[in-house]
């Protein structure tokens, strides 16, 4: 009996032991719980959870500072009805403005508030999906508001664009042989067919006006020249924002070289090109991308003009895998000295007298506005090599 009354409270003890560690644990559990909904409801970020189809699930305190709206008020609503219509296109057809990966989503989006205007929100979400079949169960969102964060990135934009129009208007400037020859070839020959037809009117004033019709259609021809060229110089000092499309690269190139050819055949330095037939579209801005072209052939211009051996400058393209085509723009010049590779890229650094020191630094930022990427890919006696990558145009 005595046994079975020590073995009775031992058991009894061991018990009590085990409730004592479940106790302990209990309050760490709820001292952690509480710990996690004291940052949840006192944290700046809208923290809430949603159904597959953008229902509330629940809503953070910070509702009410952030949207304007009661937690509890937002429960059984769709997160999606508030969405910039927009906006909601761009999430629900998952376009490149919604970063994915393992489940985690970030997106920067409009959403309206209580009062009804329109505020710029960023967003983090975590899907939570059932282990065995895969089913979405819920999503976790964190929310900041970003307006003043969007509304400085936009002057910031528009700042790079004014520069960017003020370096085109530069770049036009010191164009300003090439745009006259590019005037003048097509004005002196409509000036000599309007001078033959002259002749031939004074000489055969009752000739047939067919015998004109040669003149005349040469003079027609030449006005549509000068009216293309004009339109070249004139799109590439017009004002605009920077607005992306499917572009073919070397129509980019053609537009370059022509505004430099004629400077690059002054100095006798030859332009050649290395373009295969098959490169696949660009996601770029034709006006930019042009830009970026000409400043990195007029920096190659200015190399090579300093170095007596150099003889060429060779533009080349490639697609690089399924996402991306890279270009070069190779020159024989002297190359760049290792203290102003450092800087090669910082505005207002030049090594010409009469330099703005803009040209590569915009050429940069604008590449990047693109979606791309601009970089020094090798230097030396051998010459100076830039490379540009662009995202290759989605198919049709």
């Amino acid at each position: 009996m005595a046994n079975e009354r020590a073995t009775l409270e031992a058991r009894v003890a061991a018990l009590e032991a085990d409730n004592a560690k479940l106790e302990a644990r209990a309050a760490r559990l709820a001292e952690q719980r509480d710990h996690y909904r004291w940052l949840t409801e006192h944290t700046t970020d809208l923290i809430s959870r949603h159904a597959r189809d953008g229902t509330f699930l629940y809503a953070s305190p910070a509702a009410r500072e952030l949207i304007g709206y009661a937690p509890e008020s937002l429960i059984g609503v769709s997160a999606y009805d508030l969405f910039h219509p927009d906006d909601l296109a761009d999430l629900l057809a998952k376009s490149p403005r919604v970063y994915h990966r393992d489940g985690f989503y970030r997106l920067c989006y409009r959403f309206r508030a209580r009062d009804g205007h329109y505020m710029w929100i960023e967003t983090t979400s975590r899907t939570r999906r059932d282990p065995v079949s895969g089913e979405l169960l819920d999503i976790l969102c964190v929310s900041r508001d970003v307006t003043l964060r969007r509304r400085a990135e936009a002057q910031a934009h528009r700042h790079q664009e004014q520069i960017a129009h003020a370096n085109r208007l530069a770049a036009t400037g010191e164009l300003a042989s090439t745009i006259a020859h590019e005037l003048n070839q097509p004005l002196a020959t409509i000036a000599n067919y309007a001078s033959g037809a002259l002749m031939r009117l004074e000489t055969s004033p009752d000739a047939p006006a067919r015998s004109l019709t040669l003149p005349l259609t040469r003079i027609h021809e030449q006005v549509g020249d000068l009216a293309e060229r004009l339109r070249l110089i004139r799109t590439f000092v017009r004002r605009g924002e920077t607005r992306c499309a499917p572009l073919a690269f070397a129509t980019a190139v053609d537009g370059a070289v022509r505004l430099c050819d004629w400077q690059f055949r002054q100095a006798g330095v030859r332009l050649t090109l290395d373009l295969p037939d098959d490169l696949p579209k660009v996601h770029g801005d034709p006006l930019a991308l042009e830009q970026v072209l000409v400043n990195l052939l007029r920096n190659a211009l200015d190399a090579s003009r300093e170095c007596p051996r150099a003889e060429r400058v060779t533009i080349s393209a490639r697609g690089q895998g399924p996402r991306e085509l890279i270009f070069q723009v190779h020159d024989q010049g002297a190359g760049v000295s290792e203290a102003a590779q450092e800087r090669l890229f910082t505005p207002f650094h030049t090594t010409r007298d009469d330099g703005l020191g803009m040209g590569l630094a915009i050429a940069r930022s604008l590449m990047e506005a693109m979606g791309g990427g601009l970089v020094l890919a090798g230097t030396g006696d051998d010459g100076t090599l830039f490379q540009g990558t662009l995202r290759l145009a989605a198919p049709d």
